[in-house]
């Protein structure tokens, strides 16, 4: 029951860290432009393009929306969710002119609000935030949302020396709880675990089939994409 306890807590804490930060989020990860994004990722973008174009896509912690425009150039049509009102109001600003994109405050433990009969799960940075104890909550919650052989497109970050530096401790399930601070001198405890692909595919054996591992290192990234079992 504690650990269950501390799972939720954590869980609200790194809502309430993403909200308090909605302003500066873009700052933080050097964000710019889409254009300028397009650019930096392309080796993911090249890779991920033609499983969206003309798909019906499920964005998960869509965030400020970065991803999610990328995303909208591409998809047919597509659902963003996210927790914080204060990320959706900038995503929301920054796709004004996207017709094809719907966003949805909720919850990404608990889907039910969302419709079914995707084609593609998507998610970017948000592996990491997932206590581990619910991992397979969560896969089970999202899979629910898939047509039979849809897909399924993780992208999240490889630890880079601004990790290896950042404060932090490991909980009873072994979760990386860092310790973040905002402008405004704030703190939060916020859990990013950094998993390798031994693990990843261990995890992912239950859901899906045909695992592909990308890693990205000059973008410090790795990104997994599966079908749907």
């Amino acid at each position: 029951m504690n650990r269950i306890y501390n799972t939720t807590k954590l869980i609200e804490e790194m809502n309430r860290y993403y909200e308090a930060r909605a302003s500066w989020h873009d700052q933080y990860m050097s964000y710019k432009s889409n254009k300028n994004m397009e650019k930096q990722l392309g080796p993911i973008i090249e890779i991920i393009e033609e499983k969206i174009v003309g798909k019906k896509v499920l964005e998960i912690a869509c965030g400020t929306g970065n991803w999610t425009e990328v995303l909208a150039r591409r998809a047919a049509s597509e659902v963003a969710v996210d927790i914080s009102p204060a990320v959706l109001k900038i995503a929301k600003r920054k796709l004004s002119g996207c017709d094809n994109v719907t966003f949805i405050q909720g919850d990404a433990y608990n889907l039910d609000c969302i419709g079914d009969s995707f084609d593609i799960i998507f998610s970017a940075d948000w592996w990491s935030h997932i206590p581990k104890g619910i991992l397979p909550t969560f896969l089970d919650s999202s899979m629910k949302k898939l047509n039979p052989g849809s897909k399924v497109i993780t992208i999240d970050m490889t630890m880079g020396d601004y990790f290896k530096q950042e404060p932090c401790y490991y909980d009873a399930d072994n979760n990386r709880i860092s310790r973040r601070g905002l402008p405004d001198g704030s703190e939060f405890q916020v859990i990013k675990n950094f998993q390798e692909e031994e693990e990843i595919r261990l995890i992912l054996g239950d859901y899906g089939k045909t695992v592909e591992y990308h890693e990205f290192p000059d973008l410090k990234r790795w990104m997994v994409m599966f079908e749907k079992k």
